[in-house]
């Protein structure tokens, strides 16, 4: 399985997360049809897996299921709501801006969906009649719909080529395809429609939220690269005696090495890319050659 993932990972620019999540879903989709078909043989009757692999609208029933809030978002019993979802996951997943974290994908899918579970099941408590009794709710809808959101947020210049409309940038793609969602393409009206409005907002705080803090840093590091750059060059030699002096001067030139390096990161990955570790480092050789200039 490991292998395959890496072969399909080549087809989504090297992400295994988004490699991962289409091939779980069309692997669950799969195994469902073949398992209802081997029940219809013994006589079992519709998609009776749905009731085990779906959020219940009562929530009564969904907290004796509680772990149907995972399986439903892998879980589609119709292709073309299947080849919707994963074609829409494809699509913005390969745009989700270069300098999220790993593991952001993921997050934000899980995090969508399990919000649209939620959302699905406060409305059916609050307006019981909106939907008929048994109802259950599954498919991916909310958690790609929070995908598509923040990448249309975060990506929204990025341009897409659509067959016969040539580029298209990312963020009117995002807002037609989430219109037609909410005129039932997404799979189910009523209360599904809440769990779709539940990813859609998640979408919308999540990508708000990372895009601001992004430009926060940029400027902050727009700010400091040139001071840090100015000390790094401009600091006066110390002046020692023998050994001391030889010992300061490569003191500063390991500093000066390292700091070089750090910057050169930020410059092609961005100040994001850097860990935890290395932001604490360069932290510590700013303040480490401010003192020196001080000397």
């Amino acid at each position: 399985m490991a292998g395959f993932i890496d072969k399909f990972a080549g087809y989504c620019r090297g992400s295994r997360e988004l490699a991962w999540l289409i091939s779980v879903n069309v692997g669950i989709f799969i195994l469902v049809w073949l398992i209802t078909l081997i029940g219809h043989a013994f006589g079992l009757e519709g998609n009776f897996t749905r009731e085990w692999l779906s959020v219940p609208a009562d929530v009564s029933t969904a907290f004796t299921r509680l772990w149907t809030v995972a399986t439903y978002m892998v879980t589609q019993y119709d292709f073309i709501h299947l080849l919707f979802n994963m074609l829409w996951l494809y699509w913005f997943g390969l745009i989700l801006p270069e300098w999220f974290e790993k593991g952001s994908l993921m997050k934000i899918y899980i995090i969508g969906g399990v919000i649209g579970a939620v959302a699905y099941i406060f409305v059916n408590t609050l307006l019981p009649s909106i939907s008929p009794y048994g109802a259950t709710l599954c498919g991916a809808s909310a958690s790609v719909l929070a995908v598509m959101t923040v990448a249309g947020i975060c990506s929204g210049d990025h341009e897409m080529y659509l067959f016969l409309f040539g580029a298209v940038k990312a963020k009117w793609v995002c807002l037609v395809c989430i219109l037609l969602t909410f005129i039932g393409l997404g799979g189910g009206l009523g209360a599904a429609q809440a769990a779709h409005l539940g990813g859609v907002v998640y979408g919308i705080f999540y990508g708000i939220t990372r895009r601001y803090s992004c430009e926060k840093e940029i400027k902050l590091l727009n700010d400091i690269l040139p001071a840090i750059s100015r000390l790094v060059h401009n600091a006066p030699a110390a002046k020692r005696d023998g050994q001391a002096v030889a010992d300061a001067f490569n003191e500063r030139m390991a500093d000066t090495t390292r700091l070089d390096a750090l910057l050169d990161k930020i410059r092609l990955s961005g100040y994001a890319s850097l860990t935890i570790g290395e932001r604490n480092e360069l932290n510590a050789l700013s303040r480490r050659i401010d003192k020196s200039k001080e000397k």
